[in-house]
């Protein structure tokens, strides 16, 4: 009867309608082609993505488990078995959130675990419905109660919390309701954001390994294998990426910018050798109201490292002479700003090595210029520009015809005539923060956040896998960042990982460590 009347209507339009009609309709149909092909695009390449992660979980396995990984011998083999546990359980969260929730017919068993020891003290957080009355208009009562114990940590002690939810029912008509589950980075685990950010903080900024860990903890109360360890370090650093990746967002719009890098060593565990690794590390000036460092792991030194981590922006980057970063300003959109430490260090090696008169006549003159910039670190743009024309640009002059003139006396090949050239052929990118109050006069602000990576290098040694690295260089970006902000870092991370399963992305920028309010509400 519908088709009958479908048919009728049609009989009765003219032919401007008709056409108005069919056009309509293919309209339609190029549009939901459109759809369709769009999301078996993306069908795609989720399933691209799972085949990539669930081989790299099968390697990860083989190297684990496999003979290969008895060549790593003491303290090699224990270092890399705890990364590997945690890039497991990574890829198993990762391979969680592409796949959807699973499906209703095959659950997942739930983990057996021993029960939190008895003699820990214990703190009950009882969660109740924010109302007991039934929708029929009776008063429920309440029948029971689910109990769930999570191990929390404070620095020096051990404690239980009990979260215990209510159960109330309706006599009448039978309904049952109970308070949601409070939402954890890991899902159904004991531990507390407290523990998690005890557990980051120890690893990446005081640069204790998990077997460590795991003995420490021995000692203060129950037993954690580091396998359980590096687990949740797993799966906390694909919890915090997007927090990360939204840092990088913020910092990229900052007009200049501080680069430098650092050697790492990274395992190989086909052949149980290592190569050399780098951490990338980006950050904001001094100047910038914006306080923030991010770290980039990867496998080399290559420049296309620098290019990737810096795809879209414009500004002027603070680096020194290393070539990796010359291909970023042929373009012409990103400028380069010399680091005066650097130049200044060669001629303070001739002095401390050689006594050289020629070297401290010029440590004078970079002595000048570093002057003018500490009388003028305080003071805002539009002051600290005209101080710098007024009274550093004439010392810079002095210094730029010194090293033309004692250039020309120095024989080719020398310290002296190698130390002169270094300035002279960088006196552009170097001479920059003479006209720009927002670009420093050094790249040692940047050094200076490298420098607690360097020193932890004696206690964990080399990264067990890219992905190892490049949790790490997360963690270590918000830990980083939070002290730059004058934040304690566990503080910070406690605080971010309680709040970071339920706050909405479109407000996870209140979370990023120079806009972070300790206990605010989400």
């Amino acid at each position: 009867m519908q088709v009958m009347d479908s048919a009728d209507q049609l009989a009765k339009m003219d032919a401007d309608s008709l056409r108005t009609l069919a056009a309509a309709l293919i309209e339609k149909v190029a549009r939901l082609d459109s759809d369709n092909a769009r999301l078996g695009g993306e069908n795609r390449l989720k399933q691209l993505k799972i085949e990539q992660l669930t081989h790299e979980m099968a390697v990860l396995k083989r190297w684990k488990f496999g003979g290969r990984s008895e060549q790593l011998a003491g303290e090699q083999k224990t270092l890399f078995d705890e990364t590997i546990d945690a890039d497991l359980a990574a890829i198993e969260l990762e391979l969680d959130t592409l796949r959807g929730e699973p499906a209703a017919g095959s659950p997942k068993e739930p983990p057996k675990r021993a029960a939190l020891p008895e003699n820990l003290p214990r703190r009950e957080i009882r969660h109740e419905p924010d109302s007991t009355t039934c929708a029929c208009g009776c008063v429920m009562k309440r029948i029971g109660e689910d109990v769930a114990e999570k191990l929390d940590y404070t620095p020096g002690t051990f404690t239980v919390e009990r979260h215990i939810r209510g159960k109330w029912a309706c006599t009448k008509c039978e309904t049952l309701i109970q308070a949601p589950v409070p939402a954890c980075v890991i899902d159904k685990g004991i531990p507390t954001a407290g523990l998690l950010a005890q557990v980051l903080v120890s690893k990446y900024a005081d640069h204790a390994p998990l077997y460590r860990q795991e003995q420490m903890f021995a000692r203060a109360g129950p037993a954690i294998p580091r396998s359980t360890l590096g687990a949740w370090v797993g799966a906390c650093g694909v919890r915090l990426q997007p927090l990360v990746d939204a840092l990088r967002a913020v910092m990229l719009q900052c007009a200049v910018l501080h680069a430098d890098e650092t050697p790492v060593q990274m395992l190989k565990p086909g052949n149980g050798k290592t190569h050399r690794a780098y951490l990338w590390s980006y950050g904001t000036t001094q100047h910038d109201a914006i306080r923030a460092v991010v770290y980039d792991f990867a496998e080399g030194r290559a420049g296309r490292h620098a290019k990737e981590f810096l795809e879209g922006w414009r500004g002027t980057l603070v680096c020194d002479d290393y070539s990796g970063y010359k291909a970023l300003f042929e373009a012409g959109k990103i400028h380069e700003a010399g680091c005066m430490a650097h130049a200044r260090r060669k001629f303070h090696e001739l002095w401390a090595n050689h006594k050289s008169t020629l070297a401290k006549e010029a440590l004078d003159l970079f002595g000048a210029l570093y002057d003018v910039e500490r009388l003028a670190a305080e003071l805002d743009a539009e002051q600290r520009l005209r101080m710098r024309q007024l009274r550093a640009r004439p010392i810079a002059d002095t210094l730029h015809e010194w090293l033309t003139l004692h250039r020309q006396r120095s024989t080719d090949g020398t310290a002296m005539a190698k130390a002169i050239d270094y300035s002279l052929k960088r006196w552009g990118p170097l001479s920059r923060f003479l006209d720009d109050a927002a670009v420093p006069i050094d790249n040692n602000w940047i050094e200076n956040r490298i420098r607690p990576i360097a020193l932890g290098r004696s206690n964990w040694l080399f990264a067990g896998s890219l992905r190892g690295g490049q949790r790490a260089a997360a963690v270590m970006s918000l830990s980083q960042s939070a002290r730059l902000n004058g934040h304690d870092p566990y503080a910070y991370l406690r605080d971010v990982l309680q709040r970071l399963p339920t706050q909405p992305n479109s407000r996870i920028g209140q979370l990023l460590p120079h806009r972070w309010v300790p206990g605010a509400a989400t």
